[in-house]
């Protein structure tokens, strides 16, 4: 009787893939597939406030430089579905 190769897998299901498809992903610790970082000089959201004249409020800017890549394809597949 041969064992399920299988049973490392762990099923996650995300609502917005609706097309029938479906994705492996490796474990970040055997191969790296995705890198990610912040931009040189930004370790966080830079924030921006503005005290209202006009009306009694305050707003708010965000923006955060960040950004992320492919290294390496062998960390990723993904299949069509039927």
């Amino acid at each position: 009787m041969r064992s399920n190769a299988f049973t490392f897998l762990s099923v996650v299901v995300d609502p917005r893939i609706d097309d029938g498809s479906w994705h492996i992903v490796a474990d970040p610790a055997e191969i790296d597939g995705l890198e990610y970082a912040y931009l040189e000089g930004e370790a966080g959201p830079q924030l921006t406030s503005e005290l209202g004249f006009t009306v009694d409020g305050m707003r708010i800017r965000v923006r955060l430089d960040f950004g992320g890549g492919f290294v390496d394809h062998r960390g990723w597949y993904r299949n069509a579905g039927a």
